[in-house]
């Protein structure tokens, strides 16, 4: 398929509002030009939350020509909050994105590229770098195998949908019946392309203690590599992100 549209898709919270507002930059800045919206789903575990966060993201929405699609408030378990915000997206192709995490300019175009490319119908990565913001150390994570990969960095053909769903009623680890144990053919995305994931005080999966000095030596899951965060982040996004968890949390 020639320029297939694009959906973005983020599970969101009150308490990231202000992740969500670098986010939209973000998805501004992607190289690929025919994304159709950003579907963004209620995910505040209070509905007085979910109230003030719909009128937050309104105030983003009102500030931008991008298609904004808002799904409200449910109360659902993560896995079937992706499962509605994937059902509402009408693009050829969908790309998850987190809303704490970096997204390379690169991100939807190297996923609509190795995805056209490729047989397979979702694509993700499975050896990520993460930055640590309260050490501000670089990480890469260890490959895991080549049908692996976290929800942040997935993207897949709307017709993956067809015979893919996640388990309903998981808070965490929903990726595993996303993929069928993840033994569904995946296409890897590059590295340096796909994303940075954050490591902050307010992780909804508390990442810092897997970066510790010991436990990195013992699971040998993350290592820490030399280069420097700002060939990966530009300065100027890297200091906002950082004064995001700095000051926020």
């Amino acid at each position: 398929m020639r320029n297939p549209t694009v959906s973005i898709i983020t599970v969101t919270q009150l308490s990231r509002v202000a992740c969500l507002r670098n986010l939209l930059t973000l998805i501004q800045l992607q190289t690929y030009e025919n994304i159709i919206e950003w579907v963004i789903v209620e995910g505040s575990r209070l509905e007085q939350d979910a109230v003030k966060n719909h009128h937050k993201i309104k105030e983003i929405a009102y500030q931008t020509s991008f298609n904004i699609v808002y799904l409200e408030y449910t109360g659902d378990a993560l896995s079937d909050l992706r499962n509605s915000g994937n059902d509402t997206c009408k693009g050829d192709i969908i790309v998850c994105m987190d809303d704490d995490d970096y997204y390379p300019r690169e991100r939807v175009e190297d996923a609509v590229y190795k995805l056209g490319k490729s047989k397979c119908l979702i694509a993700g990565c499975s050896n990520i770098y993460i930055y640590d913001y309260g050490s501000e150390v670089l990480y890469k994570s260890k490959k895991l195998d080549n049908n692996h990969s976290t929800n942040n960095c997935m993207a897949f053909k709307r017709e993956y949908l067809l015979t893919n769903a996640h388990e309903s009623g998981l808070t965490n680890a929903e990726e595993k019946s996303f993929t069928k144990g993840f033994t569904e053919p995946m296409v890897q995305l590059s590295s340096k392309k796909c994303i940075v994931v954050s490591s902050h005080n307010s992780n909804t999966f508390d990442k810092r203690p897997l970066l510790d000095r010991p436990n990195v030596e013992k699971n040998g899951l993350f290592k820490k590599v030399k280069t420097h965060v700002t060939e990966l982040i530009p300065t100027k996004t890297l200091e906002t992100m950082h004064s995001i968890f700095t000051n926020t949390y």
